[in-house]
């Protein structure tokens, strides 16, 4: 590290204490060395060069944050300059402009303040940041020098010096691979007059890539499928999610009523939303996380023509309204296009989740009607006098997995059980 700590075993190292084995200790030291000459060879594709350098950690208005970047993908930045925030309050740097020419040199900076190194954020004279981003190919070991910084800077190292003893802080921001995969890894370079140019490491993360890789195995059998969902409330929302989580491009979710503070308890959405259609509320949560596949919006299903043509449209139809007229019109939709239709819901307020396929696949028979304890509802809510469900947040989550696990393996090709599945979940003690 650039402290000149040499890690030789990490926190999760088999065994208790083994350097205090002086043989032990010299054998890791030279076995060490020689697999770093070597270039790492027959090890794992680390790729994680934020471990040989100190992460930058900054306290601020008695908070520690630790700053990052965060970027959509490295196209949008790479081959040059680009200008991007300082942290703010969270510590998140994020692109403001890419692809700019170079920035011209200011004049330096003249303080009366003593001489020293500066906190970062003094005398900042602008709001962005000058950042440039370096694609470093394939690397064979670590990368921990400042010097390395102005070697893969090139024809820019001058630059990059001139903005800094201009008292200009420079993000140097670098791509690199190993084993055909990607890493990346952040600098932010400030000048102080006596301790020479600061060097602070922080991590960078690709939105995008990040997300995709972290979505199932099932993503890209989702990629070009079709689905709507019905029913926006407690379960609809949460099982739109996590289909538009693993990688559903093609979502739309249909529903007219409005989110409401009670409605919070059991829904996917944010506070925030109060007031917005439950569609939008659905929507605009999922934008925020994956913004380039924007779920749509639609009114709930009116009549038979509109059924049926959602279900031959429709790759999937997953119903989870829990309305008994929506239910029926679905039904006899399938009895029209032949096709079936999902049908996902809690029963008993939390005794029991069901997954229908409505009608069963292969002829099959309907899975058994959920045998539950009668549970006379106590709270009602002001206004139109409805009961509340006293319905667990866990028993709509759980049901609503269970509902896009069924979606997910439908749409992929896999085998699911033909009528559907039933879980207890909350029984109801006699």
């Amino acid at each position: 590290m650039p402290n000149g700590v040499l890690c030789l075993w990490n926190s999760h190292s088999l065994g208790g204490q083994p350097w205090l084995d002086g043989d032990r200790l010299v054998a890791r030291i030279e076995e060490w060395i020689s697999h770093a000459e070597d270039g790492w060879v027959d090890d794992m594709p680390q790729l994680d060069l934020e471990a040989y350098n100190n992460l930058w950690i900054e306290l601020r208005d008695e908070r520690l944050f630790a700053p990052v970047l965060v970027i959509d993908k490295w196209e949008e930045i790479e081959g040059g300059w680009f200008r991007a925030t300082p942290p703010d309050e969270n510590g998140l740097l994020t692109v403001v402009k890419a692809h700019l020419p170079a920035p011209a040199i200011p004049a330096p900076i003249r303080s009366k303040k003593k001489k020293g190194a500066r906190a970062i954020g003094q005398h900042r004279l602008n709001k962005y940041v000058n950042a440039i981003a370096i694609d470093l190919g394939r690397i064979t070991r670590p990368f921990i020098f400042t010097e390395r910084l102005a070697e893969e800077a090139g024809a820019n190292g001058p630059l990059i010096a001139g903005l800094l003893e201009a008292g200009r802080p420079v993000l140097f921001v670098a791509r690199y691979t190993r084993d055909e995969s990607a890493g990346f890894i952040g600098f932010w370079l400030e000048f102080g007059k006596e301790s020479g140019i600061l060097r602070r490491c922080f991590p960078v993360a690709e939105r995008r890539n990040a997300q995709q890789r972290r979505a199932g195995w099932h993503a890209a059998a989702l990629t070009d499928r079709k689905v709507s969902v019905i029913g926006a409330g407690s379960i609809g929302s949460y099982l739109a999610d996590l289909l538009h989580r693993s990688g559903l491009k093609e979502l739309t979710v249909h529903d007219d009523d409005t989110l409401l503070p009670g409605n919070l308890t059991r829904h996917a959405a944010s506070p925030a939303f109060i007031g917005s259609f439950k569609t939008s509320a659905v929507r605009e949560t999922a934008n925020q996380r994956t913004p380039e596949y924007p779920i749509k919006t639609s009114s709930s299903v009116q009549g038979l023509s509109e059924a049926v043509e959602l279900l031959r449209d429709q790759d999937l139809v997953v119903d989870c309204t829990g309305d008994r007229l929506t239910w029926q019109l679905l039904l006899a939709a399938a009895e029209v296009t032949g096709r079936s239709f999902l049908h996902v819901a809690v029963v008993g307020h939390g005794q029991a989740g069901r997954v229908d396929i409505c009608p069963p696949m292969d002829d099959a028979d309907p899975i058994p009607e959920s045998i539950v304890q009668p549970f006379a509802a106590t709270e009602w809510e002001a206004g139109c006098g409805d009961p509340v469900s006293p319905t667990p947040p866990t028993a709509v989550i759980e049901t609503a997995a269970m509902g896009a696990r069924f979606a997910i393996r439908m749409l992929a090709g896999e085998a699911v059980p033909p009528a559907g599945e039933s879980r207890e979940l909350f029984p109801v003690s006699p």
